[in-house]
């Protein structure tokens, strides 16, 4: 395998990362199918791009943002195949908050940008604060300031902003 991955750490790290990546892809998704496609795809993509994630200093964080941008690709797609269709997650263990969010990010496909949701699905959904993500993405806390400040915005607009998402969270 020219990616820098062989068999054996393949496996070690679908044993590590599979359970986590597919809990994600179902909270955010809502169905076992589309999350279990979601769990090929981040492997998929750590095989090929074995030397960039070696590189990662938090494998987690790679994987947390490879199963999020995945997840919103797919969010997109089928509101483009099933524009009428928003469900309830199927069996995945959310709190109230996280299926809250979860809704919440699943109405803002379509109407925001790549970033946005994905800002919006780190602070909402996964409660992270403004450094985290601003880290994570490797921008500027300022930066997330504006992305969430134009999150809210637009969401108000829509009247999709649920008050028990910003409960807590700075």
């Amino acid at each position: 395998m020219g990616s820098g991955l062989d068999a054996e750490e393949l496996r070690q790290l679908y044993e590590r990362f599979a359970p986590v990546v597919h809990r994600r892809a179902l909270a955010l998704l809502g169905r076992d199918a589309d999350a279990w496609d979601i769990v090929q795809e981040v492997f998929e993509r750590m095989l090929t791009a074995g030397a960039r994630f070696r590189r990662e200093a938090r494998p987690m964080t790679y994987v947390y943002r490879v199963t999020t941008n995945l997840c919103l690709n797919a969010l997109r797609s089928r509101q483009l195949r099933e524009p009428a269709l928003l469900e309830a997650p199927e069996a995945a263990a959310l709190t109230p908050s996280q299926w809250e969010a979860a809704d919440f990010i699943r109405h803002l496909v379509g109407r925001m940008g790549e970033r946005e949701l994905e800002v919006a699905t780190l602070h909402f959904f996964d409660g992270l604060t403004q450094e985290e993500i601003a880290g994570m993405l490797d921008v500027s806390r300022k930066t997330i300031v504006r992305d969430l400040d134009s999150i809210r915005k637009k969401a108000a607009e829509l009247g999709r902003l649920p008050e028990a998402l910003e409960a807590g969270r700075g």
